[in-house]
């Protein structure tokens, strides 16, 4: 099968490694794609991304070659006036309809190449801007598409319904992201959702999963890999690390893996604290390196304290936390989003959000009863093993494109 996949910036760029993962094993099973970034940039951060990149179509959101294109569109394809028209009706707010607006040449411009191309199916992460590409092409072109839905793809609402209208199937990756879509898109389109993980590949965590907890290293190492934002929780991570620090805890250590907006004020946090030796900030590092510390055993376990913020932002169903558990390393998380759907039966430590003083106390479980690290390793990789095996998610996900 000949499948178009629209991106942020995959394979480019920090983010997306679930999506990375996600085409590289549609191409295992035997299928051919295409992959369109919205915004591809030059780097390729997770040397895994490198496997991809011949099949990437590196185009900027407008050129003088775009812009001809869409001129030429608008007198040959008429029906461009009624996909802009459903645009202009459809998008809720000024904002998104300037981030469509913003899309469509470029969207307008590859129609014609995966027409031509004669791609099957074409599929987009995410349900806003990379969404509403994959929407105009389709309608350009005839050909079929899905997209996958997260969590503040949810809330942001970019023509949800009007996209689940003209889309073969919608995928969410969560129950709580499931039924937060019909609540935007009502029972009209019910039938189109359905509920399909992101999932990890199992093969590569085979080994390290049979490895057991013994290492040579003094101390507790926690964990967080996730990007420097306000979702995150991390200021109530650090709060947590005080107290365990004040009730004696000197041989701990906590790494921050990631960067974003928020990096300075957390590093004035963590400085005015005086935990600058306890908490140190790693930033952004390649997938392949981080997995590694999780197949060496660097890490004791790994923390996600997030939170649902006054926007309404919360989390979908975090692979950070899928990742860690495939490798038997114990996760500690918040009763937020999706999360609870993957730590149920004891998967994993949940938490009330926001509750600084009870992240410390599971932690301070954890560093103190080895069994319990072990059983919640155990039970989380059967849980990963059992639900989140990547190539039986993208084998369902390849039979709804062929449906």
């Amino acid at each position: 099968m000949k499948i178009t996949y629209i991106t942020t910036q995959a394979p480019f760029g920090q983010g997306e490694t679930f999506v990375t993962e996600e085409m590289l094993a549609v191409v295992k099973l035997g299928n051919e794609i295409l992959i369109v970034p919205r915004s591809a940039s030059k780097e390729i951060f997770h040397d895994f991304g490198k496997q991809l990149v011949d099949y990437t179509i590196r185009f900027p959101l407008f050129n003088l070659r775009i812009l001809f294109a869409l001129m030429k569109t608008t007198v040959v394809k008429p029906r461009l006036w009624r996909v802009l028209a459903k645009i202009l009706f459809t998008s809720r707010s000024p904002k998104i309809l300037v981030k469509n607006l913003v899309v469509l040449p470029k969207a307008v411009f590859i129609s014609d190449l995966l027409y031509q191309a004669r791609v099957q199916h074409i599929h987009a992460h995410w349900g806003s801007t990379t969404s509403t590409m994959a929407y105009i092409i389709s309608q350009l072109t005839g050909i079929p598409w899905s997209f996958t839905l997260h969590r503040w793809d949810i809330s942001e609402n970019n023509m949800l319904k009007e996209k689940t209208r003209t889309a073969k199937f919608v995928r969410v990756i969560s129950k709580d992201g499931y039924n937060e879509v019909l609540g935007i898109i009502g029972n009209e389109y019910k039938n189109k959702c359905l509920v399909l993980h992101m999932g990890v590949d199992i093969s590569k965590f085979i080994k390290s999963g049979e490895k057991t907890f013994e290492r040579d290293k003094d101390g507790f190492i926690i964990a967080i890999p996730a990007n420097l934002v306000e979702k995150k929780g991390h200021k109530y991570l650090v709060k947590a690390i005080e107290t365990l620090k004040k009730k004696g805890y000197n041989n701990i250590k906590c790494y921050f893996f990631g960067d974003g907006l928020l990096r300075e004020e957390l590093e004035k946090i963590v400085n005015k604290m005086n935990l600058g030796d306890v908490i140190v900030f790693k930033g952004a590092i390649p997938h392949e390196k981080l997995l590694e510390l999780y197949s060496n055993r660097e890490i004791d376990c790994v923390v996600l304290p997030s939170i649902v913020t006054e926007d309404g932002e919360k989390e979908g169903i975090p692979v950070s936390l899928i990742e860690a558990m495939a490798y038997k390393i114990p996760v500690i998380s918040t009763n937020t989003g999706g999360i609870p759907e993957l730590l149920d039966n004891d998967a994993g430590i949940i938490v009330e959000q926001r509750n600084s003083y009870e992240l410390a106390e599971a932690i301070e479980t954890l560093i103190k009863d080895e069994g319990l690290r072990r059983k919640l390793g155990e039970s989380g990789y059967k849980k990963v093993m059992e639900e989140f095996s990547l190539p039986n998610i993208v084998t369902k996900l390849l039979e709804l494109m062929r449906e």
